[in-house]
């Protein structure tokens, strides 16, 4: 077995991180953030995604999630692109993302930068 370097070992760490809190929204296969009751509204059930680039973006959530237009609340951070943060569900253009709360999206966001910010 091959020994892990520290800078590959906590990018491994963290992108667990990300992906179990990610997961941990999930009850019997339905993501819990995504509100699909009948009675939901999709203007007050907002969906955020972080992406490997680091970028957070949201849309309206209930029955419109997916069907709407993405807002970016946050923008791709410099250098992103050269660690290999890897999330959950991978887009067309290659990065990944993570179904999070606002809250999670801005913690993990500012971790991703303090790690680039180290190298």
């Amino acid at each position: 077995m091959t020994e892990t370097s520290n800078c590959e070992m906590d990018i491994y760490e963290f992108n667990q991180q990300v992906i179990n809190a990610h997961n941990a929204h999930y009850v019997d296969g339905q993501n819990k953030l995504i509100d699909k009751s009948t009675t939901a509204s999709p203007n007050e059930n907002q969906i955020y995604h972080l992406y490997s680039n680091g970028e957070i973006t949201y849309q309206k959530g209930a029955w419109a999630y997916l069907q709407r237009s993405e807002f970016n609340m946050e923008y791709e951070i410099t250098g992103a692109s050269q660690v290999p943060f890897k999330f959950v569900t991978k887009t067309a253009e290659g990065t990944t993302y993570a179904i999070l709360t606002k809250q999670e999206c801005l913690k993990f966001r500012e971790d991703m930068k303090k790690y680039i910010i180290s190298k």
